[in-house]
C-alpha cells in the first residue's frame, strides 16, 4: 500500500495552543483507524529516524499513522513545565478526539509509545476518551513514585537526579525557525520559564499527592480497554508487565525480552524481534475487527535468559522464549532459601547474627539503571559483581545438581538491626561461575526508612530488630547445572543510591531471614510463541552521519581529596536530517563521586551540549547539574547557557537547598 508523508501539520487545542504533528496516510480515498503516538522527543529532529521505521510502519497496513510532540517540547506551543501533569493528558484527550473527528480516520484510535509515551497511554487510557479503542505500551510505568522519574525503588540518584538532567538539557533547545515564525521568542520563553525539574522532585521525596497525581496504580480499574504491555529484562522498569497482567481486568497481552529500554525490533541486547508484525496484529485485532488469532496465544510471552558471562555490553542474549496462559501462574513455585554465615540452605538453620558495613563505593559494578544505547555500542550493563560481592555479605547454594529456571520477582525477607535511625539495604542475585566470575541476576534497594510504606516514613530505631522485605527485580533467568546462586547484601549501592546520611552499619539475625525465589516448576508446560521471533525489517535511513558516537567510561581515585570517581564522557555524535537539512548534535558528562567512608561526601554531576543549526542559523546550549548533601539538606546547583552562533543569549543559575526528609 501507497503511503502519503505530511511532515509538519498543526492540531489545534481548545484554549487556542497548537500541537506540532507528523502524519503518514494510506494513499488512499478510504477512512481508516489511527494510531498515536504523543511525546516530547521532538518529531523533527532528535526521533525523525526512529519514527520513519517505527510508527510509520502502520500506514503501509491500512493505519492513518500519528507522531505528536507535546505542549513546550520540539515546535509545539508552550512550555513543558514537567511530566504527566494534567494539561498533558488533557491534550492528549484533544488530540485523539481531533483524529476522530478527520475525514481521513473511521472513529477508531489507538495509541503506541515507550517509555514516556507508553506511560502517557496508560494514562490517556485511564481518561477512556470515546474514540480510543486499544493501547500498546512499551518500557513505561504503572508507578510514577516507585519506580518512573521519582525515587527509583526508594533511592534517587540514577533515575530521579540522572532523569532530571538529562530533561534539562532537553529542554533547552531551540524550536526549528523553518516551523515556527517566531521562534527565538518561544525558545527564550522556554529557557526563562522552564523548571528544572529537580526543583519539584526533591520537595517531595515521599510517595505523596504529587507523585500519586496521574499515577496508574491507583485506579486499575479506570482501563476498560485492550492493553499490549512490553518491556525488557534489561530494563529499568521490568516490573510493569507481570503488575498490569496481574491488575488490569481486560483483555491483555504480555511481552517481556532481554532488551533494555528501546522497542522490540530495535532491541538491545537481541535477540530482536519482528514486533510491528506483530504490532499490526494487534491493532487489526481490535481496531478492524479481524480474526488475526492473537488473543488466542498465550497472554505472556517471556525470554527465559540463559547464563552468560558478565559483561557490561551484549549484542545477544542465549536462551529461549516460553508462553505462560496467565500470570501470576501456576506454573511458577516458591522456593525458600535460608540465611546463615557460610551458604544459602533450603534448611533452617539456628539463629546466628551477622554485622555489615560496606564501603560506600559497593555500586560501582552496577551499570547503568536504565540501560539504553541511545546513541550507540557503550557499557552501560552491569559488569562482573566479583568486587561488589567482596564488600557484601554473600550466601551461596551448594553447586546446582539441576538447573534453576527463575520467573518472577524475588523476595528477601531479612531480620534484621540498624545502629543509625537511617540507612539502606542493596541486595543482589548473581549467577556464580566455577571460575568465580559473578554474573548479576537482578536486584532491589530499600530505604529502610520506607520499609513500612513509600507515603510515610518511620525511623530506624537503633538496636531494636525489624522484619524489612527487599523486593528484587522481576526477571527471567537459568542459573545452570554446575554453577551456585548467589545473594548478596550491603549497606550502600553507589551511584544508583544517595547514600544514607551516616555509615549505618546492619545485623542480620538468620533464623526469621528468607529468600523466597520463583521458579518454573520442573517438566512445566510452557507455549511456544508465534513465528514473530526473527526481524527482518529494513530501516530507511533518514539521516546522515557527521560526526560518530564515542564514549569514555573511567574509574580514579583523587587523593587530594580522598573521592573515588566514576566518570562517563560521551561525545553522542552529529547528524543531519536528510527532509529538513537540520544538522544536531550532543555531548554528555556524567560524574560521580564519593568517599569510600564518608556517605556525606557524595557529588553527583550532569553536563549536557547541544548544538542545532541550518546554514547560518546555529545555536547552542550548555546545562550542568551537581547535586551534594549534608546532615540535613540537598543542595542543588545548576545553570543554564545558551548561545546563537557566538552570542550568549540567555544565562541562568539556581542554587537552592531541600530539607532530608528520611534519605
Amino acid at each position: 500500500m501507497g503511503v502519503i508523508e505530511i511532515n509538519h501539520f498543526w492540531i489545534p487545542m481548545p484554549d487556542g495552543a497548537r500541537l506540532g504533528a507528523r502524519m503518514w496516510l494510506p494513499d488512499s480515498k478510504e477512512s481508516y483507524p489511527a494510531i498515536l503516538e504523543y511525546i516530547p522527543y521532538r518529531k523533527d529532529d532528535y526521533t525523525v529516524k526512529r519514527d520513519s521505521n517505527t510508527i510509520a510502519h502502520f500506514a503501509k497496513h491500512g493505519y492513518a499513522s500519528i507522531r505528536v510532540d507535546m505542549r513546550g517540547s520540539g515546535s509545539s506551543d508552550g512550555i513543558l513545565y514537567d511530566e504527566y501533569t494534567n494539561q498533558e493528558i488533557d491534550d492528549g484527550v484533544s488530540v485523539i478526539d481531533w483524529i476522530a473527528r478527520q475525514s481521513w480516520c473511521n472513529g477508531k484510535v489507538g495509541t503506541m509509545g515507550i517509555s514516556w509515551g507508553g506511560i502517557t497511554g496508560l494514562q490517556l487510557a485511564q481518561r477512556s476518551p470515546e474514540a480510543l479503542k486499544t493501547i500498546i505500551s512499551l518500557g513505561s510505568t504503572d508507578q510514577r513514585y516507585y519506580d518512573d522519574a521519582g525515587y527509583y525503588m526508594g533511592c534517587m540518584v540514577g533515575q530521579t537526579l540522572g532523569w532530571g538532567a538529562i530533561m534539562f538539557g532537553y529542554n533547552s533547545r531551540p524550536p526549528d525557525p523553518e516551523l515556527v515564525d517566531d521562534w527565538k521568542t518561544l525558545w527564550l520563553e522556554r529557557l526563562k520559564k522552564t523548571p528544572h525539574y529537580l526543583e519539584r522532585w526533591l520537595k517531595h521525596q515521599h510517595n505523596d499527592e504529587y507523585w500519586l497525581n496521574n499515577s496508574v496504580d491507583v485506579n486499575y480499574s479506570k482501563i476498560k480497554i485492550p492493553v499490549y504491555v512490553i518491556s525488557g529484562h534489561a530494563d529499568c522498569w521490568p516490573n510493569t508487565v507481570p503488575r498490569l497482567l496481574e491488575n488490569l481486568n481486560v483483555p491483555i497481552r504480555g511481552l517481556q525480552g532481554p532488551w533494555c529500554h528501546r522497542y522490540p525490533h530495535l532491541g538491545i541486547p537481541g535477540p530482536t524481534v519482528d514486533f510491528l508484525s506483530d504490532a499490526v496484529r494487534w491493532f487489526d485485532n481490535w481496531l478492524k475487527e479481524k480474526e488475526t488469532g492473537i488473543m488466542d496465544e498465550a497472554t505472556y510471552h517471556v525470554f527465559l535468559q540463559d547464563t552468560v558471562k558478565p559483561k557490561t555490553y551484549y549484542d545477544d542474549r542465549p536462551g529461549r522464549w516460553i508462553g505462560l496462559s496467565s500470570w501470576p501462574s501456576e506454573q511458577v513455585e516458591t522456593k525458600c532459601f535460608y540465611l546463615n554465615q557460610e551458604s544459602l540452605s533450603v534448611k533452617k538453620i539456628p539463629n546466628q547474627s551477622m554485622k555489615i558495613l560496606s564501603p560506600q563505593t559497593v555500586g560501582q559494578c552496577s551499570g547503568e539503571y536504565m540501560p539504553w544505547f541511545a546513541f550507540g555500542v557503550a557499557e552501560e550493563l552491569p559488569g562482573n559483581q566479583n568486587i561488589e560481592d567482596s564488600e557484601s555479605l554473600v550466601f551461596d547454594t551448594e553447586m546446582l545438581e539441576l538447573p534453576l529456571e527463575i520467573l518472577g520477582n524475588a523476595a528477601l525477607t531479612l531480620h534484621l538491626s540498624s545502629d543509625h535511625p537511617q540507612g539502606l539495604v542493596a541486595v543482589r542475585l548473581c549467577d556464580l561461575w566455577p571460575d568465580n566470575s559473578s554474573t548479576l541476576i537482578t536486584r532491589g534497594i530499600l530505604n529502610l526508612s520506607q520499609r513500612n510504606g513509600k507515603s510515610y516514613p518511620e525511623v530506624m530505631i537503633p538496636g531494636e530488630p525489624e522484619e524489612v522485605i527487599v523486593d528484587l527485580n522481576h526477571v527471567a533467568y537459568t542459573v545452570p547445572k554446575g554453577h551456585k546462586l548467589r545473594l548478596a547484601v550491603s549497606t550502600s549501592y553507589w551511584p544508583i543510591a544517595w547514600p544514607a546520611p551516616t555509615n549505618t552499619s546492619l545485623t542480620i539475625y538468620s533464623d526469621l531471614s528468607l529468600l523466597k525465589l520463583p521458579v518454573l516448576r520442573k517438566n512445566v508446560s510452557t507455549e511456544a510463541p508465534k513465528d514473530f521471533i526473527n526481524n527482518n525489517l529494513s530501516e530507511e535511513e533518514s539521516t546522515i552521519t557527521i560526526r560518530e558516537f564515542s564514549q569514555n567510561r573511567q574509574s580514579s581515585f583523587d587523593k587530594k581529596q580522598n573521592l573515588n570517581i566514576i566518570e562517563v564522557k560521551a561525545d553522542n555524535g552529529k547528524i543531519r536530517i536528510k527532509e529538513s537539512g537540520m544538522e544536531m548534535g550532543s555531548k554528555s558528562l556524567d560524574r560521580f563521586s564519593i568517599g569510600e567512608s564518608d556517605p556525606l561526601s557524595a557529588i553527583a554531576e550532569y553536563e549536557w551540549e547541544w548544538e542545532y543549526g541550518r546554514g547560518n542559523w546555529q545555536t547552542k546550549t550548555h546545562t550542568y547539574t551537581k547535586i551534594t548533601s549534608d546532615l540535613n539538606y540537598f543542595y542543588l546547583h545548576a545553570v543554564l547557557i545558551a548561545w546563537e552562533g557566538d552570542k550568549q543569549v540567555f544565562k541562568k543559575g539556581w542554587d537552592q537547598k531541600f530539607k532530608r526528609d528520611h534519605f
